[in-house]
């Protein structure tokens, strides 16, 4: 008989963050708060986190969340399917508690019994197993015999395990008294598990963690000592710079527009999509930007399907003095998105009323810069071999310091093709570049991707209003390229 695994989607739900950070403080700069919106007089058991929702159990019933700015306030949770996955190699294990797939390494660890009727949960791996060229067309993945992690497991439960970044964390009553969350780092191959400290743990049970970026998180405890678990944020003051005096405009043929939703969130990485500051433009058209980070570069997102944006609609942003230090010009009714330069460097931007075509501001250059042809996806033959020359220079100190920074490849287009055609063909550049450092040894997990379109050349024709017909030819070989960074978002 097969049993049946809920996968809490946590094929999305590998965090990015250093778990040495959650309980290697020195003192104590979070701050708890109950997520009232997701709290009930029952049991309310947090276990994954997307860029969009929150996931959660109450009383046997999965729910998702919708993640908004502040997370001490969540979108009303409403029910939610969770995908059921079976697989025959783990027929001899007992009930399934939780299980928790990190799908980028091929692996799953499974809360269960060892066997049908054993009195505890214990920790087991499983792998995946290549398809054969007998199951070419199969989708279904199939999975190792699940073996035991001999030194997390113990005489008591271990429940709840998550996969992050640098490791493993569950939770365990093995202290006999009450449940604690544990951390097993990676590197250490899930040998030796810590104790986390407070305010993660309580002197009551806490019985999952989901970590939502680098300062906040929820906890599931009865740290209350009521009768049923509740979820808490944990948070800490941002350590990063936010905006203050700047304003969002939005304006149709000279009068203001409001009831528009706005979002700045993430571009990239796990946390891709998700809302970092969000507001709706009110009866004069504006929005205050305080408190939006303003050191990095973010997404800004105008209008959604209940409150889409006009076509015509301008978009200014401004300083504290009322003066426009960036314009945007919107094209099409619907959603508008594009990339939102850090405020924190707007004096040193080159402004055009374009969609935004300046270079982003202080940084490095590239590491290497690849040149295409019109309308193709691979790079000229020349600039090919030039590749490949730098690479037989560089590529030992390369491959030494990749090791400690990511990379991120970001494809560009020149202005004579459509919006869609050069986000998509950037796109498509960068990818070839990803593939081709990964023939050559580099690891996938540390080279991301960005598509930018012809939003930033690096040189701009001599008549911007007449860019097709007026534009030397040289000026659009130069901006049809990709270009090698650290990624430093």
């Amino acid at each position: 008989m097969r049993n049946t695994l809920l996968i809490s989607f946590v094929t999305l739900f590998v965090v990015f963050i250093c778990v040495d950070s959650l309980f290697a403080q020195t003192h104590n700069p979070w701050t708890i708060t109950p997520v009232s919106p997701l709290n009930t007089s029952g049991h309310d058991v947090p276990f994954g986190v997307d860029s969009s929702y929150v996931y959660l159990k109450q009383e046997g019933v999965h729910l998702r969340s919708p993640r908004v700015s502040n997370p001490a306030l969540p979108g009303p949770p409403e029910k939610v399917s969770i995908v059921a996955i079976r697989d025959e190699a783990w027929d001899g294990l007992g009930e399934i508690q939780h299980v928790s797939i990190d799908e980028k390494r091929g692996l799953a660890v499974i809360s269960a019994r060892p066997y049908p009727g054993a009195p505890d949960y214990d920790l087991f791996i499983s792998s995946t197993l290549p398809t054969s060229r007998f199951q070419k067309g199969e989708t279904s993945i199939l999975w190792s015999k699940a073996y035991p992690l001999v030194s997390l497991n113990s005489s008591s439960d271990e429940v709840y395990p998550q996969f992050i970044q640098g490791g493993l964390y569950f939770a365990s009553n093995r202290n006999e008294t009450d449940f604690d969350i544990f951390f097993a780092p990676r590197h250490l191959q899930w040998q030796s598990a810590t104790v986390l400290d407070s305010p993660i743990n309580s002197d009551s049970d806490d019985l999952s963690l989901v970590v939502l970026n680098d300062d906040e998180m929820y906890v599931c405890s009865n740290r209350t000592h009521s009768e049923g678990f509740d979820v808490y944020l944990l948070s800490r003051a941002k350590n990063e710079s936010l905006a203050t005096g700047f304003y969002l405009e939005l304006t149709l043929d000279g009068n203001p527009v409001s009831g528009v939703e706005v979002k700045w969130v993430e571009p990239s990485g796990f946390n891709r999509g998700a809302t970092i500051f969000e507001d709706i433009t009110d009866l004069q058209g504006f929005i205050s930007l305080d408190e939006l980070p303003s050191s990095r570069v973010l997404s800004m997102r105008i209008g959604s399907i209940d409150s889409p944006v006009i076509e015509g609609t301008v978009v200014r942003i401004m300083n504290a003095d009322g003066e426009v230090v960036r314009s945007y010009a919107i094209n099409s009714s619907g959603v508008f998105s594009v990339d939102f330069l850090p405020l924190d460097s707007i004096k040193d931007l080159d402004l055009s009323d374009l969609n935004d075509l300046s270079g982003l501001p202080s940084r490095y250059p590239p590491i290497y810069t690849l040149y295409f042809d019109l309308n193709i996806s691979t790079p000229t033959s020349q600039s090919a071999n030039q590749l490949e020359l730098w690479w037989q220079d560089n590529a030992q100190d390369f491959i030494v310091k990749i090791r400690e920074f990511a990379l991120v490849l970001e494809g560009h287009a020149d202005v004579t093709g459509t919006t869609d055609s050069n986000e998509n063909l950037s796109q498509k550049r960068a990818v070839w570049f990803k593939e081709w450092l990964i023939s050559k040894g580099v690891d996938s997990e540390l080279v991301s991707t960005r598509g930018m379109g012809a939003r930033f050349p690096v040189k701009h024709c001599p008549n911007l209003s007449d860019p097709f017909s007026d534009c030397p030819p040289e000026v659009h070989a130069v901006n049809r390229r990709v270009e090698l960074r650290w990624d430093v978002l």
